[in-house]
């Protein structure tokens, strides 16, 4: 075993009967959801509706009504308005969404994504001066802005009013702009929290169209930029993220616009159905690397593009940069591991601060990902120029790093993000120290023991379980995120039933038997497995979530590993 396993609750089994009874749920899935909170029927009706219809009013959102009144008459005066955004897919689909959206309205609209390498991340002062030089009157920020009180002060010196959209954790005081969107302010009622960059962005196009008695056509037709960015961004996929996903996929899957269908079909996707994976790990990547290579415009002009052969020659180029940024990654990632094997006590350390002279800053924050789950320690990678570091961190379920950050800030230059990514500016003689003092705040919420990886158990199930009714009611948890996992399953002894073997870069592919039923299985990176499991007389207990495998116009179930326990039988 790779993992702790991490075995369900016991439960009262009269509430799960009686959502069994009330929903027509096979027992398993109804557990599933009780075990997740979703355990009365108005919540379970939530969670499964997911029409457009439900989303929140956009003017429960503070700040939204003065917001939209400003955003009508810069339409109007034909003001020029500038959206400002952040480099990563979260920041990309957001000054896509407004951008294009603005400028269907009929607005005087451009945009403008900072140099990661010239002027760095966030609302800065070099942007301002852009901004005066191309006229702008009005700045709206998405993805970005929360803590730029000195920047929106410079802007309204200029004579450039500002409006910030973000959905970063705000510090104590908050910048005094014509209009602060942020769910997560202390004073906002808007219910639910955890909106992406993207959502917020998508709330504002809502609250226009109500405003100019709009179709609610609208808004809708960016939807799918919106799934692409809350998915990217790693946020909860509850609630008014959920409908999002949903509606966002049915759109990619139904009708891709033109640049998304161009980089569906150079990564390989197009004609597949497009699932929350394969966003994370195919569509962001790519839309990510000219953000850390060269300049994320490139990806704005993608997604807004009308031309289905622009976003051909678009495509093309995201796809060579992120072969470039994979090339980064790779030698980064091989850095990073030299320096925690030669100067690293894993056996004292609960959170891992590396730091280097010239790592290319567009890759640390994946690497930090990849240090992190390798490890299972919160990451701290930071690039040395100059005597500044600058740094991206990653962090565990168990463990709020931008919390940590915030005990620290006297350390740093700029800081920010939330509980599971931040990013620091930070004089490199303050690294020591802050390695020292993060290690010693980590102490209260990070126990050794918690170090050794888990893996948290949905249920338990027999093969013969697995009938259509439940597939169907899995299906329909979905889309599967943060906050709405894919479920685990764990079966216990089981036979290896015909091959057995390792395909591809040792990934495990075999077949298993119980109670008469065979199902594939493929384990990815578990190929170490393949000479235990081939002993006579194996028996095996796995844990594993299921999917659709669908392979030349065959569409069956696969087991897709995720831990093995190798048992002997009797």
């Amino acid at each position: 075993m790779i993992y702790q396993w991490v075995l369900p609750p016991e439960n009262k089994t009269e509430q799960i009967a009686d959502i069994v009874k009330r929903f027509n749920i096979p027992p398993i899935i109804a557990k599933i959801l009780y075990d997740r909170n979703i355990d009365t029927p108005e919540k379970i009706r939530k969670f499964f509706d997911l029409d457009i219809a439900n989303l929140y009013d956009p003017f429960l959102l503070g700040g939204m009504d003065i917001a939209v009144e400003r955003i009508i008459r810069a339409l109007r005066e034909g003001e020029n308005i500038l959206i400002y955004g952040d480099y990563d897919v979260d920041g990309v689909t957001s000054v896509s969404i407004l951008y294009d959206g603005l400028f269907y309205l009929g607005g005087k609209v451009s945009f403008f994504i900072p140099s990661r390498f010239r002027e760095g991340y966030g609302f800065s002062v070099e942007g301002i001066k852009i901004a005066k030089e191309k006229g702008a009157s009005l700045i709206i920020t998405v993805d970005c802005g929360i803590t730029a009180i000195e920047e929106v002060e410079y802007a309204q010196k200029q004579g450039i009013d500002v409006i910030v959209c973000d959905h970063h954790e705000p510090n104590d005081t908050i910048p005094n702009a014509v209009a602060v969107l942020n769910p997560k302010l202390p004073d906002n009622e808007y219910p639910f929290k955890d909106l992406a960059g993207c959502g917020v962005a998508y709330k504002v196009l809502q609250a226009l169209s109500q405003k100019l008695n709009m179709k609610p056509s609208f808004p809708k037709q960016y939807l799918d930029l919106v799934a692409i960015g809350t998915a990217a961004d790693i946020v909860q996929l509850l609630d008014e993220n959920r409908i999002f996903m949903y509606q966002g996929l049915r759109m990619i899957n139904h009708k891709p616009r033109p640049g998304l269908m161009a980089l569906l079909e150079s990564s390989g996707l197009l004609g597949r159905e497009l699932t929350v994976n394969a966003i994370v790990f195919v569509l962001a990547p790519r839309l990510n690397a000219v953000g850390r290579i060269s300049n994320a415009k490139k990806a704005v002009h993608l997604l807004t593009t009308r031309s289905f052969q622009q976003g051909r020659n678009i495509a093309r180029v995201l796809e060579h940069e992120n072969r470039t940024r994979k090339d980064i990654d790779e030698i980064t990632y091989e850095e990073a591991l030299e320096l925690i094997h030669n100067e690293i006590d894993l056996d004292a350390k609960r959170v891992l601060v590396l730091a280097k002279e010239n790592w290319h800053t567009g890759v640390i924050g994946i690497v930090a990902s990849r240090i992190m789950e390798k490890f299972n320690r919160p990451t701290v990678l930071i690039s040395i120029q100059d005597g500044i570091g600058k740094g991206s961190a990653r962090s565990t379920n168990n463990f709020d790093i931008y919390e940590g950050f915030k005990q620290l800030k006297h350390l740093f230059i700029n800081f920010g993000g939330h509980k599971y990514a931040a990013g620091i500016t930070i004089k490199s003689e303050n690294i020591p120290v802050l390695d020292r003092e993060i290690n010693t705040i980590s102490k209260h919420d990070l126990k050794m023991n918690e170090l050794i990886p888990r893996l948290k158990i949905d249920a338990e199930i027999t093969f013969d379980q697995l009938n259509a009714k439940f597939f169907t009611a899995l299906k329909e948890m979905a889309p599967f995120g943060p906050g709405n996992m894919r479920p685990v399953f764990v079966s216990y002894d089981l036979k290896p039933f015909g091959y057995v073997g390792i395909v591809g870069n040792n990934h495990l592919k075999a077949k298993f038997k119980q109670k008469g039923v065979v199902l594939d299985a493929i384990g990815y990176n578990l190929g170490h497995f393949s000479d235990q499991i081939t002993k006579p007389g194996v028996r095996l207990n796995c844990a594993y979530v299921l999917e659709e495998n669908k392979w030349n116009g065959k569409t069956t179930i696969q087991m897709r590993l995720k831990d093995l326990e190798v048992t002997k039988n009797g």
